[in-house]
């Protein structure tokens, strides 16, 4: 791809400063507040959930739908010495959600153990052989499904045949009925005010509610509620969940325990990926979050969770040194993946099959070619004659409508508006891609690729402490980006895509992890116009993170 079109991310009037009310009421730098209102914010009550995230503003967990007959369940099976068995999910939310709940239980004094499903073997959600195996081997009286069991209604159905109940705990797309569980606890049932919590929020009200800490936790809860607010960090932003409302609240609190004192297994994690405090969102999704997603992505992800709940620092580093290999085999294996698929074309829908893939990195590379186009992207993998895709889609677009279109060719899918998997006889695969690419051209409607949505010019925006303030940055409230402009003064380049740059008249260094959309080299001394976000180190100092190479005269 080349330089990318871009504009100011909100105009303001000629001559009008309309950020001065968020100065006033929260006592801002002025360059600060303007990033706030250049993300939409009007109103000085809406940085509350970031400036002042007390637990007062939070939702009572109670008024979540399902979460009174789910305490009541569980406590009854405390009470009565039943096994109690999470069933989890394989990606970073569900890891954190599993260990989350697990943790509690074992406060509250269940009798409980944790099952995650294979990506490979079992695959998403609620599985009839998973449920049957743990009947014999564990033959529990209550499941709990974390990130997952919304969309089960058959599986739910045989387990109490098999004499089960269940507790669901779900945040994904409603079905058209829900499972005969117990209880059913989810975000999008009745109108609960914070509709974009991630699998492991649904988890943690869960949590606050059996704990008794509402609707204000005090004392030793509010602390252990803290530590649980790491897991529910990790999970959400991992996630890419919306970070606005309650979640900015949740999310926030969960940075300021992680930059705190952790245990064994996060301070493992948090020493790999060579994070200090005071820890971003940003070091969540593109250094925690990863190394989790990849036991995962590489096969079971049980190991992930053992991580996170070990209290044993020896076992925690056994356990991490597995989590870097794995990380390490899958970013060779996406790698391979990425360069043999060709280039993304000019269809409203890029879909891409390859049918010896790896399952577990075909979501990773469809992102990377769906950033690169700027439209939905889809790779699939091929098993047993049954192509598994992942899918992923920029903003402005929704894969639940375009599944939707394609019921008639597919097995199976399902997901969020930007994330998705589906799953069809591979003979189909030119049903599927019409169908995919009709629903994309009708929801682009013709428009033009958008163009990059900047901050200004690097100057304009705040030193690192005043970033911070705004904490947590990612979905719905992106990082600041910059522009920044001048001859090339130096270069490096480490591997086949990191490059260390200079540009004459910035002092701050810039890191370019190019990928496969990157242009070739440029020379010394070449005119660059690039959009970069700022990363604070205390070790390092201040360096620039590179988003894209931009047109000189901006666009659209």
């Amino acid at each position: 791809m080349g330089p990318k079109a871009w504009r100011l991310r909100r105009e303001a009037p000629a001559g009008a400063a309309p950020w001065r009310v968020l100065v006033s009421a929260w006592d801002l730098e002025p360059r600060i507040a303007r990033l706030a209102w250049l993300r939409g914010v009007d109103h000085p009550g809406d940085l509350a959930w970031r400036l002042d995230p007390a637990w007062e503003r939070s939702t009572d967990p109670h008024l979540l739908p399902g979460v009174d007959a789910a305490v009541a369940r569980i406590r009854r099976a405390i009470e009565a010495r039943e096994r109690i068995v999470v069933y989890g999910d394989y990606d970073v939310d569900g890891v954190t959600a599993t260990a989350l709940l697990s943790r509690v239980l074992e406060k509250l004094g269940a009798d409980a153990s944790f099952f995650i499903p294979n990506r490979f073997s079992d695959g998403y959600g609620l599985h009839l052989d998973c449920i049957q195996e743990l009947k014999a081997q564990r033959d529990p009286g209550l499941l709990i499904s974390v990130d997952c069991g919304v969309r089960s209604v058959a599986e739910v159905a045989a387990s109490t045949e098999l004499g089960l109940d269940w507790v669901i705990t779900d945040h994904h797309a409603l079905g058209a009925e829900l499972p005969a569980a117990y209880a059913v606890v989810h975000p999008h049932l009745e109108d609960y005010a914070n509709r974009h919590l991630a699998g492991v929020g649904v988890a943690f009200k869960l949590a606050q509610a059996l704990l008794g800490a509402v609707p204000v936790p005090r004392g030793g809860d509010a602390a252990f509620l803290d530590g649980l607010l790491k897991l529910v960090a990790i999970g959400t932003v991992a996630d890419m969940m919306p970070l606005s409302g309650e979640n900015a609240l949740l999310v926030r609190r969960g940075l300021a325990s992680l930059s705190d004192k952790n245990g064994p297994g996060l301070a493992a994690l948090l020493r790999a990926a060579r994070k200090e405090a005071p820890l971003s969102a940003q070091d969540i999704a593109f250094a925690l979050g990863p190394r989790l997603n990849a036991v995962g992505r590489m096969g079971g992800a049980e190991d992930a969770v053992r991580l996170l709940l070990t209290r044993d620092a020896a076992e925690a580093e056994r356990l991490m040194n597995r989590v870097e290999d794995l990380n390490r085999e899958r970013r060779r294996i996406q790698q391979e993946l990425a360069s043999r698929l060709d280039p993304p074309g000019p269809e409203a829908f890029d879909l891409a099959m390859d049918p010896t893939a790896h399952k577990g990195v075909i979501g990773i590379v469809a992102g990377q070619r769906m950033r690169a186009s700027g439209r939905p992207a889809g790779v699939c993998t091929v098993v047993d004659g049954v192509a598994h895709c992942s899918l992923r889609a920029p903003e402005g677009y929704d894969l639940g409508e375009l599944l939707a279109l394609a019921q008639p060719f597919i097995l199976g899918g399902g997901g969020h508006k930007a994330a998705a998997g589906l799953s069809f006889e591979a003979a189909r695969l030119p049903f599927v891609r019409q169908a995919l690419q009709r629903g994309a051209g009708l929801q682009a409607a013709g428009r033009a690729l958008p163009p990059l949505l900047l901050d200004g010019v690097a100057d304009e925006l705040p030193g690192d402490a005043d970033l911070a303030r705004l904490e947590p940055y990612g979905q719905g409230f992106p990082p600041p980006l910059g522009r920044l402009s001048g001859p090339l003064a130096a270069r490096d380049v480490f591997g086949e895509d990191h490059w260390k740059l200079r540009l004459s008249g910035h002092p701050d260094p810039l890191t370019w992890f190019a990928g496969a959309e990157r242009p070739a080299l440029p020379a010394a001394g070449a005119l660059l116009h690039l959009a970069a976000t700022p990363q604070a180190s205390q070790r390092w100092g201040r360096s620039w993170l590179v988003e894209a190479e931009l047109a000189a005269e901006g666009g659209a």
